[in-house]
């Protein structure tokens, strides 16, 4: 029983530490918390927040515009209500992404443009 507990373990983190090259992008609007640890001082970090969140960790190529207006009313009184109004948008434009094995080809003294040629028609010519 030891031993597959080791092996779970160890693909765990084998699984874990090789990551792939895509796109990650988490968007967030409203009430959030957030746990964390500060890497300065070793501290835990507790985060409760109300708003718009980006977190984005993406390959080359890649734009990100997030627009956003908040707008806040605090007037007291019958005629007015208090509130809050948020609005925003958020494109992501994602261009031609190339991998190691495709730059290792061209260092190689492969031709760019046929590497190029071959990502967009995967199958082969006759």
């Amino acid at each position: 029983m030891r031993n597959l507990t080791l092996i779970v373990a160890a693909l765990a983190v084998v699984v874990i530490l090789t990551g792939c090259g895509h796109n990650a992008i988490q968007y967030g609007d409203g009430v959030g918390f957030d746990v964390g640890i500060n890497p300065e001082n070793c501290m835990l970090s507790l985060n409760l927040r109300y708003g718009k969140i980006l977190s984005a960790v993406t390959r080359d190529n890649v734009e990100l515009e997030m627009t956003s207006n908040a707008t806040a009313d605090g007037t007291a009184g019958t005629e007015k209500q208090t509130g809050v109004n948020t609005d925003g948008t958020l494109k992501v434009k994602i261009g031609r992404q190339i991998n190691g094995a495709t730059v290792n080809l061209v260092e190689a003294g492969a031709d760019p443009n046929k590497v190029l040629e071959t990502l967009k028609d995967p199958t082969p010519s006759k």
